[in-house]
């Protein structure tokens, strides 16, 4: 889908289509050169700001809105990598994508003691009640970080997706801020 914007972009916008080149250049370094197994949320927001950006420009600026309440003190905790790009993935693709008008996505962090909670809402058409357990186990990007909590935090995470059809799907992420994983 990208390279299909910007190759449609390369000849009525070429400094968009250059700037998401750029973009999409930064995904696939990190992509190509991501062996790492916990990256700092600070890194991981910058990840995903190459993504949104990029799905941004495809939307539109005044189609797809990205807001942020991240707290300082979760910017450094160590998390594991690339848990955040699939459920975004997944909003925009499945929920937000076939609104028409003012799709938002909320990415919001806090951090209490020894516990770092990730939360990301959209506004998009949402899950039907009788579909929503179906998220967990089908499809690579939720069952992947759903099993990579579960090896690194065994029993002691929270992954919930709940959704109100055509409304929006809220989903909260939360584990413990391991000792010496914390970076300031």
């Amino acid at each position: 889908n990208t390279l299909n914007s910007i190759s449609s972009l390369i000849r009525t916008n070429p400094n968009t289509a250059r700037t998401m080149v750029i973009k999409l250049s930064h995904i696939l370094r990190k992509l190509l050169h991501g062996h790492e197994n916990f990256v700092s949320l600070r890194e991981e927001l910058e990840f995903i700001d190459n993504y949104l950006d990029i799905e941004v420009m495809r939307f539109g600026r005044d189609k797809l809105l990205i807001e942020k309440e991240v707290e300082s003190n979760t910017l450094g905790v160590m998390i594991p990598s690339m848990i955040l790009q699939p459920i975004i993935e997944n909003s925009i693709k499945h929920r937000i994508g076939p609104k028409i008008q003012g799709r938002r996505i909320k990415i919001r962090t806090t951090r209490n003691l020894d516990k770092i909670k990730i939360e990301l809402q959209d506004n998009g058409v949402g899950i039907p009640e009788a579909e929503i357990h179906k998220i967990y186990n089908s499809g690579i990007g939720i069952s992947n970080i759903i099993e990579r909590l579960k090896v690194v935090y065994h029993s002691d995470f929270v992954f919930e997706v709940n959704s109100v059809p055509g409304q929006g799907t809220f989903t909260c992420i939360e584990f413990p801020v391991q000792e010496g994983m914390a970076r300031r």
